[in-house]
């Protein structure tokens, strides 16, 4: 176990007063201690004493006094215990004192006594049995617990006295008050000048210890902080007067012999304290000056070969320093051109052996893999020195005999292995070639450092990329003008459909008039977009959101963003056949739930109409009947047409040649259209594939869609035009167009709905294409509207896969 021995002389000047100065406090503290418990001992004893001799005048003034002028009054044969006993009496006395003083401890014992109340303890037995044994001791005194209360306790012996045996002796002499009050078996028995009994006073100094040592603490504690403000007060002045010549002193020798060649004088004078450096110091400075002294005499004597020498010296040492230095900037070259490890040290290996003069060099990983690589490529790998784990560590590099173990590290956190090389046994390595070759692993380990970086940057640029040209969605990385910088397949594919050409970098199709970022065009265009995605509604139909975000970025890359495209023409067309599904379902209880509770009283309309028309001849009131029974067969067709359009239908599926049954359903529209003035054209795709379908359905679809388009458009000059054909390889489509004034915006969001209707009132229910829509769900197809030059209504119905 080694001792503490402190180096610094300020640190043994404030040890040795701090010991002191302890040593001082705790003399003193003690002093203080001993001498406030002397005096409060002192005081207790002397209550004790007052209390004793008040409780003996006490006992005297009834035997002397009061005991004779009450027996001269009384008979012969009585006893008044209270005016007579000086047992009593002043027993009775101190306990009214301690009712009185809750700090006084007064009790009087006896052997056997005659009251129990005021028999001995154990304690107070063996106090008993001590002034047996010791029958010229008058007192006891000492400290004791009492009910857990420290207490200054004084005792003395209670001895019967000849006067005493009248009430403690023999039972027969006892005055008949004192048996008929107590009994004749106990506080008998006594003899004259035997101790039965104790008086004992105790005094409660707990309070004044705490006391004692409170005060005591508080001296500690007063004492410490001025030994500390005075410990500061001498480190100021001491350090000011005294040390900070001693540290110039010192430091002014360590300047002197800071050189590497003096080290071993400068380690000699740093094991003591600031005047031992100063005074060894002195010593090796004079020392140092008679070696000078010798080295210029001998200087003097050989100078021109030592100037021969120096030079050769020179001239070696320059041409090592610009082989230093070819090697650091081919080095740097093959760093440059390098991407694995193995490329690095296969360039770097062999010019380190060259600049050396070595005879190999190997390179071991000791991160992970530990492999080496070597120079000749036939070198064994090398076996490490036994302390290889602190060349790792300490990053610093071992020269052996023959050999070299330098640390490749970028920093002392992070060692990548260890480099050696391997000369012939007579080549010595100088201290410069050493330093050169630490700072050789050094910039080696920067190096590796480097390509990891690179190399992990370059693949994380790689998975960047591919996870961006993987995106679904078109992304585009735009600078503060809107420039694109990068922009994936799917934005490529994107600009391709507005410009015709995609293009590899930037997507300027996207920016044309008509496309998806056309209000985008400008800086402040784009600014309105970000953290909030747009949705943008081209002409043709297709709806995206574009969402940009902003890049933090300083200097000439600020305003940088990141624009993602989706397109949602799809999930808005989804979203619109959903509310349509959840309208017809509503509309459709209602109007089931109405057409049964109107059907039955039309019913009874018609019923009795038609009985009053049999029985009645006015013909002004058969017209009359004739009007009330047409307008309530027209309510029933409102009405069943409700219900058909309310009720579940069954649709059954069979291969349907689809060509003919509209081609049927056209020929019985064209004679009423002809009637009317509208010229249908028709038109059918010559491969249209097969079809599973239900005929009724179909006949009743292009029924509404027809009869539709005929009031739609103008007598005379109206055209419909029915085109059937294949839509992809699974869809076919029915489209029904027509030039009529076509449908705006609301109507076409509306159009479907049941009841709606932009035909004048009596002309339609508004039921038509909500039935048609309906039969198209039904049939797993959809429909859509759209306006060119009228309205143009599409059905699509599933194909039957691979048929045709």
């Amino acid at each position: 176990m080694t001792s503490f021995k402190p180096k610094n002389i300020q640190a043994k000047f404030l040890i040795g007063i701090g010991a002191i100065v302890l040593t001082i406090g705790i003399f003193f503290a003690s002093g203080m201690y001993f001498h406030l418990s002397s005096l409060l001992d002192s005081q207790v004893k002397g209550k004790a004493d007052l209390i004793f001799n008040q409780v003996g005048a006490v006992q005297s003034y009834v035997r002397e006094v009061l005991r004779p002028e009450v027996r001269a009054v009384i008979a012969e044969d009585e006893f008044i215990i209270e005016a007579m006993s000086s047992s009593y009496i002043s027993r009775a006395i101190m306990q009214r004192v301690a009712s009185d003083d809750k700090e006084y401890h007064y009790r009087r014992v006896a052997e056997n006594a005659r009251n129990p109340l005021f028999e001995m303890n154990a304690e107070e037995s063996r106090l008993l049995g001590y002034f047996r044994k010791h029958p010229d001791e008058k007192y006891w005194e000492g400290y004791r617990k009492l009910g857990g209360v420290e207490y200054f306790v004084k005792a003395r012996p209670v001895v019967f006295k000849k006067s005493c045996l009248t009430c403690h002796g023999v039972s027969k002499d006892a005055p008949a008050v004192l048996l008929s009050r107590y009994g004749d078996k106990r506080g008998f028995g006594h003899k004259e000048n035997s101790v039965g009994g104790l008086v004992i006073v105790g005094v409660p100094v707990e309070k004044a210890v705490a006391g004692i040592n409170k005060t005591t603490a508080r001296y500690a504690i007063l004492y410490g902080c001025v030994m500390i403000f005075l410990f500061v007060l001498i480190q100021f002045f001491f350090n000011r007067l005294v040390m900070g010549n001693i540290r110039n002193l010192s430091r002014k020798f360590h300047t002197l012999l800071k050189d590497e060649d003096k080290s071993e004088v400068l380690d000699k004078i740093v094991h003591g304290d600031e005047i031992e450096e100063v005074a060894q110091g002195i010593e090796e400075l004079g020392e140092h000056l008679h070696q000078a002294q010798e080295q210029l005499r001998e200087h003097s004597e050989n100078m021109e070969q030592m100037v021969e020498v120096r030079t050769d010296e020179l001239k070696k040492e320059v041409h090592e320093r610009r082989a230093d230095v070819d090697l650091f900037v081919r080095l740097l070259d093959g760093f440059n051109k390098s991407f694995t490890r193995r490329e690095m040290w296969q360039f770097a290996l062999p010019l380190l052996v060259q600049r050396f003069n070595a005879e190999s060099a190997t390179f071991i990983c000791m991160v992970a893999s530990h492999n080496h690589f070597s120079w000749p490529e036939s070198t064994p790998k090398p076996a490490l020195p036994e302390n290889w784990r602190e060349i790792l560590t300490e990053v610093k590099p071992v020269f052996e005999k023959n050999r070299g173990f330098i640390p490749v590290a970028a920093s002392e956190n992070l060692t990548e292995g260890i480099f050696c090389l391997v000369w012939d046994e007579s080549v010595e390595i100088s201290r410069q070639d050493q330093d050169v070759l630490r700072a050789i692993g050094q910039q080696m380990g920067i190096a590796m450092e480097n390509i990891n970086a690179l190399n992990n940057l370059l693949h994380q640029k790689d998975v960047l990329q591919a996870i961006v040209e993987g995106m679904g969605d078109p992304v585009l990385f735009v600078d503060g003008n809107c420039n694109i910088i990068l922009a994936n397949e799917a934005a490529r594919i994107l600009a391709g459909s507005f410009s015709g050409v995609p293009s590899d970098v930037e997507c300027a199709g996207l920016f044309l008039e008509g496309a998806v970022l056309e209000r985008c065009s400008s800086e402040s265009g784009l600014k309105c977009h970000d953290n909030l995605p747009c949705k943008i509604a081209l002409d043709d139909g297709r709806s995206f959101s574009v969402s940009v975000f902003p890049i933090e970025e300083s200097g000439e890359k600020q305003g940088r963003r990141v624009v993602c495209i989706r397109d949602i023409t799809q999930e808005k067309q989804m979203l619109v056949r959903m509310q349509q599904s959840e309208k017809l379902a509503t509309v459709g209880k209602l109007a089931a739930g109405l057409a049964h509770e109107i059907n039955n009283p039309l019913g009874v309309i018609k019923c009795y109409g038609e009985l009053l028309k049999d029985g009645l001849a006015n013909p002004d009131v058969l017209a009359d009947l004739d009007i009330i029974l047409k307008h309530a067969s027209q309510a029933q067709n409102v009405l069943q047409d409700l219900l058909n359009f309310a009720r579940p239908r069954p649709i059954e599926l069979a291969e349907l040649d689809l060509a003919g049954a509209v081609a049927n359903a056209v020929g019985v529209f064209r004679v009423q259209a002809e009637k009317n003035g509208v010229q249908v054209l028709y038109f059918v795709d010559e491969n249209l594939p097969s079809i599973t379908t239900n005929a009724q359905a179909i006949e009743q679809i292009l029924a509404n869609l027809l009869n539709n388009g005929l009031d739609a458009v103008k007598p005379g000059s109206g055209v419909i035009d029915i085109s059937l054909y294949s839509s992809g390889e699974e869809e076919v489509l029915l489209r029904v167009a027509d030039n009529g004034s076509g449908l705006d915006r609301e109507s076409i969001g509306n159009i479907f709905d049941p009841f709606f209707t932009t035909k004048e009132v009596g002309k339609g229910t508004g039921l038509g294409l909500a039935v048609v829509y309906g039969l198209v769900k039904d049939l797993g197809g959809r429909i859509e509207v759209e306006n060119d030059n009228g309205a143009v209504f599409s059905v699509y119905l599933p194909a039957e896969k691979g048929g045709q």
